[in-house]
C-alpha cells in the first residue's frame, strides 16, 4: 500500500520533465505518483499558461527545441492535475501569514521579557 500523496507543484517544477535539470529525475519520480488514484497534485490556476511561457522562453534563448512545445503542452494538459484558484486561496494565504507572524511577535516578545527579568534578576 503506498501513502498517499497530496502537494502543490508550480511552473518551476513541472518544466523539469522537458528541461534538462538536476532535479528531473526526481521530478519524473514525483509525477509518477499520479498512477495511484489517491495522489493529488494541486496546480495554481495560471500553471498552464505559466508552463507555456517558461518553455518559450528557453526556446528563444536557443536552449530548447521549439517544435517539441506543443506536445509538451499536451502532455501536461493529460495529466489528472487539480487546477485551483489563486483566488480563492488568497484570503487563506493571508490569514496563515498573519498567524505566523502574531506567533512570531508572541515569540520575540516572550524571549525578550524573559531576558530583561533574568537581567533584572542579576542586577539585584
Amino acid at each position: 500500500m503506498t501513502i498517499p500523496l497530496r502537494c502543490v507543484v508550480d511552473a518551476s517544477v513541472s518544466v523539469k520533465q522537458f528541461i534538462p535539470d538536476p532535479l528531473t529525475a526526481k521530478v519524473n519520480q514525483l509525477f509518477a505518483h499520479l498512477a495511484y488514484p489517491q495522489t493529488e497534485i494541486f496546480v495554481p490556476d495560471l500553471f498552464y499558461i505559466e508552463c507555456a511561457n517558461v518553455l518559450w522562453k528557453y526556446a528563444r534563448a536557443g536552449s530548447y527545441n521549439v517544435s517539441l512545445i506543443q506536445g509538451n503542452l499536451a502532455s501536461l494538459k493529460a495529466l489528472p492535475l487539480r487546477a485551483v484558484s489563486t483566488a480563492d486561496l488568497m484570503a487563506d494565504a493571508v490569514a496563515d501569514r498573519i498567524k505566523l507572524w502574531n506567533l512570531r511577535l508572541r515569540w520575540l516578545l516572550c524571549r525578550t521579557f524573559t531576558a530583561g527579568r533574568r537581567y533584572a534578576d542579576s542586577r539585584r
